[in-house]
This record gives structure tokens, C-alpha cells and sequence, in this order.
């Protein structure tokens, strides 16, 4: 089966690869003249109905003109706007979260390819560039970005030719790897006029694959233990093929304070599979998440023909914010400059909230404006309803056409890009809930303040903590388990750290289920009370050194 790879765009300039074999892999960040550091990449890919599509976010510091995407590929995808509302919800609704429950009579209680073989080039394709040695194969707009698939086999001449027209590469020596060897490149600008805030999302249509992502050209441009996270909307649950696979180990949460040392466990157990490893989040339906409430989700509220008939600027503003439009969106704001042109009077405003919130009482401005055009109410209707609604309603579609969804996790430093990950479908690999839950008894002094918290897991072992400080165990092992999966059959062990981590429970005075209590005479608690902590906080503690195994 083919497999393409694709890179993560959250930061500003993506490379995106669609590799015919699954070896042949690779990604990168260029941009302008020095690399940008990213701070985390977030992908969503929608499996089905033959095809594959990639959502990837795109974040850029910097002037407009230096943006630009140089992407190798085969073929020529077809590409268009994706929604950041999207990839927001996605990513907010399905964080794991660890929940503590209080022993109800506790004393104490505390409180996130186009396959372009199969389908054909596009119109416009095979036109030639003359002389240049880079041959267009096509051009066109999609959203705010100018966009071009080139043919070449020269650094130099397509360097020069993306220069000339406009197309930063920081190192051209990157794509040394694919010139000549039947790869296409794909790249996109800013259009002339666009400004960054206009950035948006791009959504990606492959033809049958099997996703993948590219990571050895992101060392060019990372930071230590990049976080990863792919969302796999599709059949089934979709596992690492040529990645191990981690269960973290539950007794190094701190469960006293919401997890909020997470991000260093998973890290660590990462490093103790040897590096590269994913960390299931969730794997289940995604009916859960199908149907996002408005102010989490727009779009089916969302009515551009209403719009469409207001012709005074103010009354179309005002109109536009009654509806469920996502404010905030730079990509809104731009509209309204381009459509409406400020008066002085509202110079200096920079969000769409500011312009809703003054645009009623300077109506007499705007009418009594020398310079004021013809206000194109048709015009903004459409830009929003291509720009805006419709990536929103497509997202709705994602959710509630693809019957499971699987959120797989990272982190990498740059030494340790040097395999781009595969990930492939496996129909018997269980469910893997969101939600993790322990229970805590405090054991309490003759004034009632606490002298111990008992931490109980779903499985029954427990341990005793002090009431102020970390609600985890300070020594083990940060994986329970390291397996690796196929496509087929349940994952083949790797090492299992049960036996270690029950050993730390021991030695530190805690219980097993069926062993009994070795702790200081303090029961285990018991299931119920209310939930106090919960949510995952995202801390930036990050591991210290690498440990292979």
C-alpha cells in the first residue's frame, strides 16, 4: 500500500513529502533565513473513502513577504483551507485528563496524494517554463497563499526560480535528496496585499495512503522533547508500525496536583523505549466529540445570505456578529479592512472585537467618509463563506462521518529524528480511554489537618504521599509497558516494568491488590466522593538527558 508522509506546519514553513514507499520518508521547516524554532506540531488526518486528508496548522513570526511552504512531493495535491477552530477543538476536547476522587469522609480535599498518477494533474498542467530548467506543472490560489507545483533537477535553477518569483528557501542543499529522483515540489507565498494574521490551515487531499510523519528535516528546526500529536480520524485504531508503543506508569503522576508533571512522564517514558516511541491518548469512537456545541465548533448557524443583503458596512458588522462567527479570527479582521476602509476615526483598531464594539457609533464616519467605495456586501458574504464556513462545516463532517478517532503522542530532540514514524490500522488493538482516575484518603491529625494522602489506582495499588507534596511515586520506572504493534494481532512485548513499579510500592510502604498493606496502618481507600482535581496541566518540565534502552 502506498504511504505518504507530511510534516506538521505549526510553525512557519512546512516540507511535506508523499513518499511511494514506506522507507522513503521526510519533512522540514523552512523560512526565511533562518530557521524557526517550533514548539510543538499538531496534525489531523481524515481516512476514508479511498482517500486520505492532512490538516495542518500553520503558526509564523515574521514579515509576510519572508513566509513561504517548500514542500516535495509527488504528483500535484490538491490543497485548500482548513478551519483553526478545528484543530483547536480536536486537540481541547480530546486531552487526557486524571482525575482524583476524595474518600467522601476525608479531612482533607484539593482541588485537561492526491495520488496525481491516478488522478491527473490538474488544469494548467505541464506548462513550461522556457529555458529556466524548472518546468510548472501547476499555479494557482488557494485561500491567502499564491501556490505552485514546480519539476526540476537542478538545486540551483529551482533555487533561482523560487526566488525570482517570490519563494524563500533558507537551504536549498535540503532538497538535494529528492532532485532527480522523480519528485515534484509544491510551495506557497502570502499573496501580494495578505498580511500574517491571515494565515490559515491547510487541508491536504491524497489519494489511498497510509499516514506518516516526517521528521528528519524538522531537526533542522526544533527544540528539545518536541511535543507530537497526530489525530487519526478513520475506521479503526491506528498504531505505530515502525515506533514502539508506551503505557506510561500511572504511580509517577502527580495526582495531587492535575497532573501537571504529565508532559515529564510521557517524555521519560519515551526515552525509556529508546526514543522513539507514541503514547496512545485516546483510542475509542469519536462519537463523543460528533456534535460540538456552537461557541466551541461554528457552522451550521452560520448564514452568509443574510449577510449578503445588508449594504451599509455597520448594519453588515453588526449583522455578522450575531451570528456564531469565531472571533478573534485575524482571518475576519483582514476582511473587514479590506472591504470597509477605516475612517481616521478608527484607526489603530486591531481585532474584529474592537471593530464590533466602535463600529455603531461611528456610522456618520463612515457615511461622511470622502473615501469611502461602494461597500460589496456580496463579496464579503463569499470570502467568508469560502474562507470561513465552509472549512468549519467540513471539520463537522470529519467528526461525525469517521466512526473512530486516535490521538497518539510524542516527544523528539533532534538527534533523535532520524526514522519518520509510520503508522498503520489495527482492528483488535483495544479502546484506550481519555480519562484516568484515582481515589485519595488523607489519614489525619488530632486537629484534623493531614498527616498522610493515600493515592489508590483504578487497579487498586497505592501508595501514601505527604498531604503538600508530590502526589506520585519519586522512584521506578516511567513506562509500565513497551510494545510494538503491527497491523494485525495484539503488540508484541517489548519489556513489561510491572514487577519493578509493584517493587517501589512495596518499599515505599504501599499496598497491591490481593498482597495487602505495608503502609504505616492507613487503609486503602475506597471508590466514590466527589471529583475535586481533574484536568491536565501542562507543565514545561522536560527531561534532563536521554536514556536509551
Amino acid at each position: 500500500m502506498r504511504t505518504f508522509t507530511l510534516s506538521l506546519g505549526t510553525l512557519c514553513c512546512a516540507a511535506l513529502l508523499l513518499s511511494p514507499g514506506r522507507t522513503e520518508a521526510c519533512g522540514g521547516f523552512f523560512c526565511s533565513n533562518v530557521p524557526i524554532l517550533q514548539s510543538g506540531e499538531d496534525i489531523v488526518f481524515d481516512i476514508g473513502d479511498g482517500k486520505v486528508e492532512a490538516h495542518i496548522g500553520i503558526q509564523y513570526a515574521g514579515e509576510a513577504t519572508d513566509f513561504s511552504w517548500v514542500v516535495p512531493v509527488h504528483g500535484v495535491p490538491t490543497l485548500k483551507v482548513s478551519s483553526p477552530q478545528f484543530l483547536q477543538y480536536v486537540r481541547q476536547a480530546t486531552q487526557p485528563s486524571f482525575q482524583l476522587q476524595w474518600d467522601q469522609n476525608s479531612c482533607w480535599e484539593q482541588a485537561i496524494l492526491v495520488d496525481a498518477a491516478a488522478k491527473g494533474y490538474p488544469p494548467g498542467a505541464n506548462a513550461d517554463a522556457g529555458t529556466s530548467g524548472v518546468t510548472v506543472l501547476y499555479q494557482g490560489q488557494v485561500g491567502p497563499y499564491d501556490s505552485v507545483v514546480l519539476a526540476a533537477d537542478d538545486r540551483q535553477l529551482l533555487a533561482g526560480w523560487l526566488k525570482d518569483n517570490g519563494y524563500t528557501l533558507a537551504d536549498p542543499s535540503v532538497l538535494d535528496p529528492y532532485l532527480g529522483q522523480g519528485y515534484n515540489f509544491l510551495a506557497l507565498k502570502l499573496q501580494k496585499d495578505r498580511s500574517v494574521g491571515e494565515l490559515r490551515p491547510i487541508a491536504i487531499d491524497f489519494g489511498g495512503a497510509l499516514p506518516c510523519i516526517p521528521i528528519r528535516l524538522t531537526a533542522v528546526a526544533t527544540r528539545p522533547d518536541l511535543p507530537i500529536t497526530a489525530y487519526v480520524f478513520a475506521e479503526h485504531r491506528a498504531v505505530p508500525v515502525n515506533y514502539r508503543h508506551a503505557l506510561i506508569n500511572e504511580t509517577r503522576i502527580d495526582w495531587l496536583r492535575g497532573a501537571s508533571n504529565y508532559l515529564e512522564v510521557a517524555s521519560r517514558a519515551v526515552d525509556e523505549a529508546g526514543g522513539r516511541a507514541f503514547l496512545t491518548e485516546y483510542a475509542g469512537p469519536s462519537a463523543p466529540f460528533a456534535n460540538p456545541p456552537e461557541w466551541m465548533l461554528p457552522g451550521p448557524s452560520l448564514d452568509t445570505s443574510i449577510l449578503a443583503q445588508k449594504t451599509h458596512p455597520v448594519d453588515f458588522t453588526l449583522a455578522l456578529f450575531a451570528q456564531n462567527f469565531p472571533r478573534g479570527d485575524g482571518a475576519i479582521f483582514a476582511m473587514f479592512q479590506k472591504y470597509i476602509p477605516l475612517p481616521k476615526a478608527l484607526e489603530g483598531i486591531v481585532t474584529p472585537q474592537q471593530f464590533y464594539n466602535s463600529i455603531e457609533q461611528y456610522r456618520s464616519d463612515i457615511d461622511n467618509d470622502p473615501n469611502r467605495l461602494p461597500f460589496d456586501a456580496a463579496g464579503f458574504a463569499q470570502e467568508l463563506q469560502t474562507t470561513i464556513v465552509e472549512p468549519l462545516l467540513h471539520a463537522r463532517e470529519i467528526l461525525e462521518h469517521r466512526p473512530y478517532l486516535t490521538r497518539l503522542f510524542t516527544t523528539m530532540s533532534a538527534e533523535e529524528m532520524t526514522v519518520d514514524p509510520e503508522f498503520d490500522f489495527n482492528a483488535t488493538a483495544p479502546e484506550v480511554k481519555q480519562v484516568h482516575t484515582a481515589t485519595a484518603t488523607a489519614t489525619c491529625n488530632l486537629d484534623g489537618t493531614p498527616s498522610k494522602v493515600r493515592i489508590t489506582l483504578e487497579d487498586g495499588r497505592s501508595w501514601e504521599v505527604e498531604p503538600y507534596g508530590s502526589g506520585g511515586l519519586v522512584d521506578g520506572p516511567y513506562a509500565e509497558r513497551i510494545e510494538q504493534y503491527a497491523a494485525i494481532g495484539g503488540p508484541g512485548l517489548i519489556a513489561d516494568n510491572t514487577p519493578a513499579i509493584d517493587d517501589v510500592i512495596r518499599r515505599a510502604g504501599g499496598s497491591l491488590p490481593g498482597v495487602g498493606c505495608a503502609c504505616n496502618g492507613a487503609a486503602a481507600a475506597g471508590p466514590g466522593g466527589a471529583l475535586l482535581l481533574f484536568g491536565l496541566l501542562s507543565l514545561g518540565a522536560r527531561r534532563s538527558a536521554r536514556r536509551r534502552c
